[in-house]
């Protein structure tokens, strides 16, 4: 029987002797793991040390379901001044649902091939500004110089069609 006994005896130190091995493998992992461990007790620690009040406060007041402003969720200022508002009409709308009575601008969207409120919002008033009326001053700038061809001029504009004829008889 001494035997027997022996034989579960060094079975049982065999499955400890296992499981001291698979300990000694897991503090070694540990240890890896340790230095971001403390650093972080340490930090824990000094904030508890620092401000042990604050804590319990935040717990009491915190709701539960309420999550808390990050960074990645983003803190809303309140801007200043009026907003607009929620626009009345789509973006993908036809300009001729509002512009219908007003002709000039209907021209003025065919010049600039404008359909909808979504290609229109696109511009700054100066850029409509300056594309509109750049068609004027090259027609304005073709009648001066067929003017200036034929010694002829616009008033207070006889020093164009000197310096235009000047020019155009060098280049022929």
């Amino acid at each position: 029987m001494a035997k027997k006994k022996k034989a579960p005896k060094k079975a049982a130190k065999t499955v400890k002797a296992a499981k001291k091995a698979k300990a000694v493998k897991k503090p070694a992992k540990a240890t890896k793991k340790k230095p971001v461990v403390k650093k972080a007790a340490v930090k824990k620690t000094a904030a508890k040390t620092s401000s042990p009040e604050k804590k319990p406060a935040s717990k009491a007041t915190r709701k539960k379901g309420v999550r808390r402003a990050t960074m990645t969720t983003g803190i809303r200022t309140k801007k200043s001044g009026k907003k607009i508002g929620r626009s009345r009409i789509p973006a993908d709308a036809p300009l001729t649902v509002v512009f219908e009575k007003v002709d000039d601008a209907l021209d003025a969207f065919k010049y600039l091939e404008l359909n909808t409120f979504r290609e229109l919002e696109e511009f700054t008033p100066d850029e409509l500004v300056k594309r509109l009326t750049s068609p004027a001053i090259q027609t304005v700038g073709r009648i001066r110089k067929y003017l200036a061809i034929n010694n002829r001029h616009l008033a207070e504009d006889e020093s164009f069609a000197i310096e235009f004829q000047a020019v155009h008889k060098a280049a022929q």
